[in-house]
């Protein structure tokens, strides 16, 4: 989760980074108040959007549920944490693999 946030948050920032670094660049006889006074923010902001937005788009596409396999949520067991996983779909005979994945307290 923390990578996805960084990510959106690098994607939103880096209009404003790229047009600072241009601005920094070209700058050449501007005074330094004029550095940011007549910066485009709506656009930046527009495009930064528009990043997060394709981003998040793009990261959902990817991670789809494999095909014939069911998912089995994060449970506790014994004390620990299993995380959650992907299992080939299958028709159990035993009723005790039916209850294999339940949560009991």
């Amino acid at each position: 989760m923390t990578r996805v946030m960084l990510l959106n948050i690098a994607l939103f920032l880096m209009p404003f980074i790229i047009f600072g670094l241009w601005r920094w660049l070209v700058r050449g006889a501007r005074k330094r108040h004029e550095f940011t006074s007549d910066a485009p923010v709506f656009v930046l902001i527009a495009i930064g959007v528009g990043l997060v937005t394709a981003g998040l788009f793009f990261f959902a596409s990817q991670e789809n549920e494999p095909v014939g396999k069911k998912y089995f949520p994060p449970v506790i067991r014994d004390g620990k944490i299993v995380p959650g996983h992907f299992e080939q779909s299958k028709t159990p005979s035993d009723p005790a693999e039916t209850d294999k994945h339940q949560v009991t307290d």
